[in-house]
């Protein structure tokens, strides 16, 4: 990860997290709120590889973390796992013909990250002994989050990958 990519998700860690913290969490929403921060650890993953995504998702998460009321390091625990293991999907050749991925990929990739993120997140509190855990509300923060998150998806993930690749390119040089 070069500085250029490094400070591009720093920026976007930073932003993600101060629309999660101050508008999506404020909105009335049915049944709970999206996770941007989720999505965006997600987008990384997908356009840069498994590193990439760990990487984001260790640093967002302990961000995270310092404003949470629960113990330092369960989420950037969750979100660094989620973001490995949807960069594994980055350079599988069996999603797509020729390299090309479908367009259904990053829907199924946030979705599944989702679910994921919100069942060892519970499995966490399980082991921790935190009270707030029970099947009830494991049922609905997955059924609150994952939907949300699949609606973000296409908000942020073409952003981000298109955000990397300008990242990415040699800055042009003239002569003068």
């Amino acid at each position: 990860m070069t500085v250029r990519r490094c400070l591009l998700s720093v920026a976007a860690v930073l932003t993600a997290l101060l629309l999660q913290s101050t508008v999506l969490a404020r909105l009335p929403l049915p049944g709970g709120a999206p996770d941007l921060l989720l999505v965006l650890v997600v987008a990384f993953a997908l356009a840069e590889g498994p590193r990439s995504g760990a990487l984001t998702g260790f640093g967002a998460g302990l961000l995270a973390d310092l404003g949470a009321d629960h113990e330092l390091g369960r989420t950037a625990l969750v979100l660094a796992l989620v973001g490995y293991a949807a960069g594994l999907v980055h350079d599988d050749p069996s999603l797509g013909a020729s390299g090309k991925r479908s367009t259904a990929v990053p829907f199924v990739v946030v979705g599944l990250s989702a679910a994921a993120a919100v069942s060892v997140y519970a499995a966490q509190g399980l082991l921790l002994g935190d009270a707030r855990i029970t099947g009830a509300a494991w049922l609905s923060a997955l059924v609150g989050t994952v939907p949300y998150c699949v609606l973000l998806t296409p908000f942020v993930v073409p952003v981000v990958a298109a955000l990397v690749r300008r990242v990415g390119q040699e800055p042009v040089r003239h002569p003068w």
